[in-house]
């Protein structure tokens, strides 16, 4: 475990990555962070400092940290304003001079150079000198990737939280990360033993409490950050990280949401937005991956090998870069600290959205979906593009899929089917040039969820004309949409929801006019179903986004009140 978790440091930036890892580390350890990280405030050397007791000597100590990415040679040590000497002669020369509390005055001082790598042994005899020299002003010692890996066992996960079996399930959840169809079952496991949760997301009958559960969320946290990042290689499928600390985050917010506390909840809400930092920080490493593909004719399906297994690609990652294009969008709208965090967030909005517009551009199959749950990626995507002002790709991408989704019923050959079987895809859902079967045909969300979006977007024409092929070319076809109840929030955060909540609205009849669809659209919204959204305890919590990624996630459909509330 000491490997993989030093394997993990390795792969760590130091800005707000290691940096972030190690307060939580020094406070199982027993100290007291008294200042962190501060992006733009001089800092004179110090990254990290914290009060406690010396766990060899007993003495009560200030532990200031001076935090370093990678390796530690010689233009490291020795180079440049942001080199170690530099940082720790700063330390001596201004900080222990001036800012420390009185408190302080009378603590034995230990300095840390902590770093994500190891002190290159050509350095060894420098840093050995280094030390030395300045031993009668303070105790300075060297944190390596190594070094932080046993504090991590010891402290973060020791045999009381992490179990053999937990150790066994992570390492084979890495044997296993390159693998793009890996369901990850490991991690999951782990996952849910750790929370408390059976296989119904139900608690189990010995839940932790306090901060034996806060300990938990950051075991959790900490497994999914190992394999996320491993997946970060070469050789690995970055996707599996993504989605393991999407798993990670939403069944952690389940958990919190089953405490019988506000304040507890509170509490928990507040570690739960560490984990929240670091979706939002691997979430801009998968993108940066996957951005390049899509500025490039069907590059991201250049070695599927049919048109099925182009379509599974392109949707998938339609709903992936929409999510990601609501959750940058979700981030530039809180409040932040400077107008220059505010904007970086609505350029990075704009990347991502731009990035999801070319996929539509660039991949022709992204017209032709294969299942019909892939209505929920073609909603996620068309509140990304209204969202971000891009209506007029919005309006062609959905005259495409009209078109070529209303050819696939009237000829009845590839037509988005109502099953996730690739069987049925295949056999019965007309996608090898024989007619699809009556009962790959019997329901659509897709054809509800394009008539709605015409009726929000103003297409009234688009709308009539599909209103008119379903009454007259494709009677027998089940329209319908879903719409949750009280109890969503139960079971959103956990698995699909649509099985365990909610109504359909079923069979859906459209009226000749767009202009009548409209009148029953806002009848919709002003019914019980809009207290449902606005009962969403990640919305009351600032994080919105949160439900939207869940519904993408366990491919549960986005209540049709949330999207029908972009008609003006």
């Amino acid at each position: 475990m000491k490997l993989v978790i030093s394997e993990y440091l390795r792969s760590l930036k130091e800005r707000d990555e290691l940096d972030r890892l190690l307060p939580d580390l020094l406070l199982e350890m027993g100290y007291v962070p008294v200042s962190r990280p501060q992006t733009g405030n001089r800092q004179y050397g110090v990254d990290i400092a914290a009060r406690g007791k010396n766990a060899e000597t007993g003495e009560d100590e200030l532990l200031l940290l001076v935090v370093k990415q990678g390796d530690i040679g010689r233009g490291e040590f020795d180079n440049g304003s942001q080199s170690v000497r530099q940082s720790i002669n700063e330390i001596f020369d201004v900080y222990l001079k001036s800012h420390l509390e009185p408190q302080d005055k009378n603590r034995s001082i230990r300095i840390i150079l902590a770093t994500s790598g190891d002190l290159k042994q050509t350095i060894q005899s420098n840093w050995s000198g280094f030390v030395s020299d300045m031993q009668e002003k303070a105790c300075i010692k060297f944190w390596g990737a190594d070094d932080i890996a046993i504090l991590i066992e010891k402290h973060l996960l020791d045999e009381h939280i992490f179990l053999d079996e937990d150790r066994r399930h992570l390492r084979r959840a890495l044997a296993l990360s390159g693998d793009s169809e890996y369901s990850r079952q490991d991690l999951h496991h782990l996952f849910m033993r750790t929370l408390d949760l059976n296989d119904r997301g139900e608690l189990t009958e010995e839940a932790k409490t306090g901060k034996a559960f806060l300990k938990a969320l950051q075991i959790v946290n900490l497994s999914a950050q190992v394999f996320a990042h491993w997946t970060l290689r070469d050789d690995s499928d970055t996707r599996q990280g993504l989605l393991a600390i999407e798993r990670a985050v939403l069944w952690s917010w389940h958990r919190i949401q089953l405490l019988d506390d506000d304040s507890k909840k509170n509490a928990a809400t507040k570690a739960f937005k560490m984990m929240w930092e670091h979706y939002n920080r691997f979430s801009l490493h998968y993108f940066e991956r996957i951005q390049p593909h899509c500025y490039r004719e069907n590059g991201l399906t250049r070695y599927a090998s049919n048109g099925i297994e182009s379509s599974l690609i392109v949707f998938e990652q339609i709903g992936i870069l929409a999510s990601l294009g609501l959750f940058s969008l979700h981030q530039s709208l809180i409040p932040h600290p400077t107008e220059n965090a505010k904007n970086n967030w609505q350029i990075k909005t704009n990347e991502v959205t731009d990035a999801l517009a070319n996929i539509l551009v660039n991949n022709g199959v992204s017209n032709t979906p294969c299942l019909d749950r892939h209505s929920q990626d073609v909603t996620l995507a068309m509140l990304a593009l209204l969202g971000t002002g891009r209506t007029k790709i919005a309006e062609e991408w959905l005259q495409k899929l009209f078109r070529n989704v209303d050819y696939a019923y009237r000829k009845k050959k590839y037509v988005p089917i109502a099953t996730d079987s690739l069987d049925d895809l295949v056999e019965e859902g007309g996608w090898l040039g024989e007619e699809a079967t009556d009962r790959m045909m019997e329901m659509s969300w897709m054809l509800a969820s394009i008539a709605g979006f015409s009726v929000i977007m103003g297409m009234d024409a688009l709308y009539e004309q599909l209103a008119k092929n379903a009454r007259d070319k494709y009677p027998k076809v089940c329209i319908q949409l879903w719409h949750p109840e009280k109890d969503l929030y139960q079971y959103l955060y956990f698995q699909p929801a649509q099985f365990e909540s909610g109504v359909t609205e079923a069979p859906i009849y459209f009226p000749s006019t767009a202009a009548e669809y409209r009148e029953q659209i806002v009848m919709i919204c002003e019914s019980e179903f809009k207290k449902v959204v606005s009962e969403s305890p990640a919305a009351k919590a600032g994080l919105w986004v949160l439900d939207l990624i869940a519904h993408r996630h366990f491919s549960t459909p986005v209540s049709p009140v949330f999207w029908y509330s972009l008609m003006g």
